[in-house]
């Protein structure tokens, strides 16, 4: 059965924004899907949250596919990193994803990146990478999304009809994430 974890962001809720939406979409083609509220969403610290998100996938395999949101997307990335050397994920959707570049530095949230990610051992677990980004977006940078490409082979999808793609901006759907997925399920 194919199944999503869906990992929001810093100060997020899974409640929020174009989460729900996707949950129930998801649901409407048959897929499992989880949706956590991920420990201390305002001071969030990278042991608990990698924690969750590995208490949630169990064992990861070909049916998995990760979807985060801003500072989920690192954690998933950082999952991914932990992961022994043979795992997998099926797919793994970043939206207005970073590695610490922001263009206004968060003080609370450079501890939580502060080692960076070592992009040979997050590649071989997964194939199919896509990174949803806008130009308008207000913390990410634009060269955040290439890095993607230049390290995973990352997908990129430019939206600029929103910022961070986040719940304040009042976005309920975001279909470039669902269509994503879709395909990455159809190509297998």
């Amino acid at each position: 059965m194919l199944r999503a974890v869906i990992i929001h962001g810093w100060e997020g809720n899974p409640n929020e924004g174009w989460m729900p939406w996707l949950k129930s979409e998801l649901k409407k083609e048959g897929w499992q899907v989880q949706a956590p509220q991920m420990p201390h969403p305002l001071l969030p610290k990278l042991a608990e949250w990698l924690y969750t998100i590995g208490e949630l996938v169990g064992t990861p395999d070909d049916q998995t596919y990760l979807i985060g949101h801003s500072l989920g997307c690192y954690t998933i990335l950082k999952y991914l990193e932990t992961l022994p050397e043979n795992a997998k994920v099926g797919g793994v959707v970043l939206v207005a994803g970073f590695v610490g570049n922001l263009k206004h530095p968060i003080p609370i949230l450079q501890s939580y990146y502060k080692n960076g990610l070592n992009w040979e051992k997050v590649k071989p677990h997964c194939n199919n990478f896509v990174s949803i980004y806008s130009k308008r977006d207000y913390y990410v940078r634009e060269e955040s999304a290439h890095e993607f490409v230049l390290h995973l082979g990352a997908r990129v999808i430019e939206n600029n009809d929103w910022e961070h793609f986040s719940g304040v901006e009042g976005i309920k759907e975001l279909p470039d994430v669902l269509n994503s997925l879709l395909e990455m399920t159809q190509s297998e």
